[in-house]
C-alpha cells in the first residue's frame, strides 16, 4: 500500500528516552532519530514495561511510575537539559499512599495497576459513589476492605496528582509539558490486557457488559465525535443562514448588485443537492428547483438567486474542512469493515454504520471487537481538528486484528498527517510487512546490562 514517507524526521521534539536498571538488570536508551520507530521483541523482553513508563512520564503521571521496577528514567527532548526522574523521587512521591495499612493490604492483593483503575472509576462516577459501592459489596475480593477509608484515598491521590506538592515533579511536570508542544499523548493498550485486569477484578461477564470497559467506552467515544462532528457542521450551517438573512435585508434595501459566478467552478451538482438539502425549509421547493435549472444551464439572469447561491456556497465552504474529515475517516475504516460500512449522509449530516446486505443502520456496539477497535482508534485521529497533532504509542496492535488488518493499520495512522510520532511495540512481523520495515527494529539492541549505558 502507498504510505505518504515524506518529512519522516522526527517532529515531536523528543530526542531520546532511557530506563535505568530496568528488572535491576538492564538499561535502555531509545533514540528518536525519526518520527516512526517499531519495537519488535518477544513476550517477557520488556516492551510494555518500556512503553508504559514512556507514557506515563509524557502524561506526567508520576504516581503510576511506582509500580515499576527501574532505578532512573531520562527523557531527553531537542535542545534542553535531559529531564531524570529516580525511583526513589517517586516512592517518595507515593509514600503518602502506602502508609495507610488498609490500602497496602489493597494493593498487595489486587496489584497496584487495578488500584488505579478503581481509582480512576471512583473520579468518573464519583457523583454516584452508591454505584462503585454496590460494585465493592458485590466483589468477593473487595468485601473485607472498608470502602470509606478507600474512597478517602482515591480522593487524596487525585488532589496530590493535581497539585504536586514535590518541588522536583512539579518542575518536571513544567519541562514535559513544555517540551511536547501541545501535541496530545494517544496510547492504545491492548483491549484483551485491560479486559484482563477487569476480570482480574473479580468483573463477570455481566458486569464487563454493562460497564464502561475500555472496549466500551471507545465505542461511547465514537458516538460522541459523530454527535460532535455533526452539531458543529449543523451549528456553521444556523450562523450562515442568520447571516444571510441580515445580508439580504441589506441587499433589498440597496438592491442586488452583479454577482461574479465564477464561485460556482469548482462546485459540482453533488455538491449543489448537499447544499440545497442542507437548507431544508429555508428555501421552497421551487426556489430549489429554479436555483438547480440555474447551475445545470448555466444561466444566472437573476441576481437575488445568484447572490443567495454564492452566499449558501460560502456556508457550504465553512463546512466543507469537516466534511472532508468524515470523508477520510470514512474511506479509511471502509478499507477494514466487512459487510457493513461507515456511511456519511452528507445531507442530512449523519454519520453512521450500515449494513450492505439489509441497508439498515448497525448500531456500534454491534460490531466486532477488531472492528471497534479500528473504529475506536481512527475516530480518535481523523475526526479530531485539522491541526492536532499526536504522539501515539501502541501495545501489541496485533492482538484482535488480522493479519491483513495489522499491514494496513500503522499507514493508515501515518497518512491521517497527525502523528508527529509513532512508537508501537509488537511480536508479530506482520505490522511491518510493508513500507515501514525499515523502521521496525528489535528492542535487544537498544538493550545492555545496567551501568553500562552512557546517555
Amino acid at each position: 500500500m502507498f504510505i505518504n514517507m515524506d518529512n519522516k524526521m522526527n517532529t515531536s521534539n523528543i530526542k531520546s528516552f532511557s530506563v535505568y536498571g530496568l528488572f535491576g538488570t538492564d538499561d535502555i536508551h531509545i533514540p528518536f532519530d525519526e518520527n516512526i520507530k517499531i519495537l519488535v521483541g518477544e513476550n517477557g523482553i520488556g516492551k510494555t514495561q518500556v512503553l508504559n513508563l514512556f507514557y506515563y512520564t509524557l502524561t506526567r503521571n508520576f504516581f503510576r511510575l511506582d509500580e515499576f521496577s527501574f532505578d532512573e528514567l531520562i527523557l531527553e527532548f531537542n535542545g534542553r537539559n535531559p529531564i531524570k526522574i529516580d525511583k526513589a523521587s517517586v516512592n517518595e512521591l507515593t509514600k503518602g499512599i502506602y502508609d495507610n495499612p488498609i490500602v497496602k493490604d489493597f494493593i498487595n492483593e489486587v496489584g497496584y495497576s487495578q488500584f488505579e483503575m478503581l481509582r480512576n472509576r471512583f473520579i468518573q462516577i464519583k457523583g454516584n459513589r452508591r454505584k462503585l459501592e454496590m460494585e465493592f459489596e458485590y466483589n468477593p475480593k473487595f468485601r473485607k476492605y472498608p470502602i470509606t477509608h478507600l474512597f478517602r484515598v482515591f480522593e487524596q491521590a487525585e488532589m496530590n496528582k493535581e497539585n504536586l506538592s514535590n518541588q522536583f515533579f512539579r518542575t518536571c511536570k513544567e519541562e514535559i509539558e513544555s517540551g511536547i508542544k501541545g501535541s496530545e499523548i494517544m496510547y492504545f493498550p491492548t483491549y484483551r490486557r485491560v479486559e484482563e485486569d477487569l476480570y482480574n477484578l473479580g468483573y463477570n461477564d455481566e458486569i464487563l457488559k454493562q460497564e464502561n470497559t475500555l472496549i466500551q467506552f471507545g465505542m461511547d467515544d465514537v458516538k460522541k465525535r459523530f454527535t460532535q462532528i455533526e452539531s458543529k457542521i449543523d451549528k456553521l450551517l444556523k450562523e450562515g443562514f442568520s447571516k444571510i438573512t441580515s445580508e439580504i435585508l441589506s441587499q433589498l434595501v440597496k438592491g442586488f448588485a452583479h454577482t461574479d459566478n465564477n464561485f460556482l467552478s469548482n462546485i459540482n451538482e453533488n455538491d449543489i443537492e448537499i447544499i440545497l438539502a442542507r437548507v431544508g425549509k429555508e428555501l421552497s421547493e421551487n426556489d430549489k428547483n429554479e436555483i438547480r435549472n440555474s447551475v445545470k444551464n448555466q444561466s444566472f439572469d437573476n441576481p437575488s438567486l445568484t447572490y443567495i447561491l454564492k452566499k449558501l456556497v460560502e456556508i457550504y465552504d465553512k463546512q466543507k474542512e469537516l466534511d472532508d474529515l468524515v470523508k477520510k475517516f470514512k474511506d479509511v475504516c471502509n478499507k477494514y469493515l466487512i459487510n457493513k460500512n461507515v456511511f456519511y449522509d452528507e445531507s442530512a449530516i449523519k454519520i453512521f454504520i450500515k449494513s450492505e446486505k439489509t441497508d439498515s443502520e448497525i448500531d456500534l456496539s454491534k460490531l466486532s471487537s477488531g472492528e471497534k477497535q479500528i473504529i475506536s482508534i481512527f475516530s480518535k485521529i481523523y475526526l479530531s481538528e485539522s491541526d492536532k497533532r499526536f504522539i501515539i504509542l501502541f501495545d501489541e496492535p496485533e492482538l484482535s486484528l488480522s493479519m491483513i488488518w495489522q499491514q494496513q493499520l500503522l499507514p493508515d495512522i501515518i497518512n491521517s498527517g497527525k502523528c508527529e510520532l509513532l512508537l508501537a511495540v509488537t511480536h508479530s512481523p506482520f505490522i511491518f510487512d510493508n513500507e515501514l520495515d525499515k523502521y521496525a527494529i528489535g528492542l535487544d539492541q537498544y538493550i545492555q546490562p545496567s551501568e553500562t549505558i552512557i546517555a
